[in-house]
């Protein structure tokens, strides 16, 4: 079993630090795909020494065709070996015991020879011959969006949420291709022309989790022209934390870079001479600009 983190990102420059951090103890290799990043993204992820030889770092990589760049990645997984990929975000962050359950349990699922796709089971009732058992290709796990107010809250729909609402990290690169469609709507097929997210041979898992920070600052990069973030942070609003969820390591390491979420919660230091980020300026600057263009129409 060999299983390889990919992420294509594009100014992340706030969390790829902690997000390759988070995942690189439990994978072979990390392999990110940087689409054109203009921010310093590129930068910090070269500086990612501690990360040794597992870190490769592609640059200028792709176009706006979200399925070949997909297709791209998928090849060059498996150029390297990968029998499974986690597909890895620039702004999602791992708990340690999360992965670390994660591999060892592709670990003892992995069949030499390989379980056929589809398994083969007689369907004869009340035959207790052995047959294939279950084969699980993917692992789904639990998003969760931490709110604005501190690294104990979340926002209030990942609370309620029902435990069906996940998303596929973990894939087997068995029979596995892009879906086709664009940015928004992109995803995987195996084999059957089952999308991953729903297939049978994905096993959720509600009890394991990764941090999801797309609604927070994400990049330093404006608009061009504009005083409108490239990546505009929303504030979902902010819920008490599920107990089982607790705070990734990497988020806690003395040697990352720091960004306004962490500089908000206290969690790093100001830069010099700089007052402390506040994630409500951020939203304050979103709305003048929201402002500004209803005022001019």
């Amino acid at each position: 079993m060999k299983l390889i983190s990919i992420s294509m990102i594009k100014d992340e420059e706030y969390w790829i630090w902690y997000a390759l951090t988070s995942v690189a103890p439990h994978v072979d290799e990390v392999l990110v795909f940087d689409n054109h990043s203009s921010d310093r993204t590129c930068e910090i992820v070269r500086r990612m020494g501690h990360l040794g030889d597992k870190l490769t770092l592609i640059e200028g990589f792709g176009g706006d065709n979200e399925q070949e760049n997909r297709e791209a990645m998928l090849e060059e997984a498996r150029r390297r070996g990968a029998t499974h990929i986690l597909t890895l975000d620039g702004d999602e962050v791992y708990a340690d015991d999360v992965l670390s359950f994660t591999r060892r349990l592709l670990e003892v699922h992995e069949h030499l020879p390989a379980l056929n796709d589809p398994p083969q089971f007689h369907g004869r009732s009340l035959d207790p011959a052995p047959t294939a058992g279950v084969l699980v290709n993917n692992i789904g796990m639990r998003p969760i969006c931490p709110g604005f107010l501190g690294p104990d809250n979340c926002r209030p729909s990942d609370d309620i949420s029902s435990a069906t609402e996940h998303s596929v990290r973990v894939t087997s690169t068995q029979n596995l291709r892009g879906n086709g469609p664009e940015w928004g709507e992109h995803g995987f097929f195996e084999a059957g022309d089952h999308d991953i997210q729903s297939s049978p041979h994905t096993l959720w898992l509600p009890g394991l989790w990764f941090w999801d920070f797309s609604f927070h600052p994400r990049s330093s990069m404006r608009k061009p022209d504009s005083m409108e973030w490239e990546r505009q942070p929303r504030d979902l609003g902010s819920a008490p934390m599920h107990a089982d969820v607790h705070m990734p390591a990497a988020l806690l390491r003395p040697d990352g870079p720091g960004n306004p979420t962490l500089e908000a919660w206290g969690m790093c230091a100001s830069k010099p001479g700089a007052a402390r980020e506040h994630l409500e300026d951020y939203l304050a600057a979103a709305n003048a600009v929201a402002a500004s263009a209803v005022i001019a129409t």
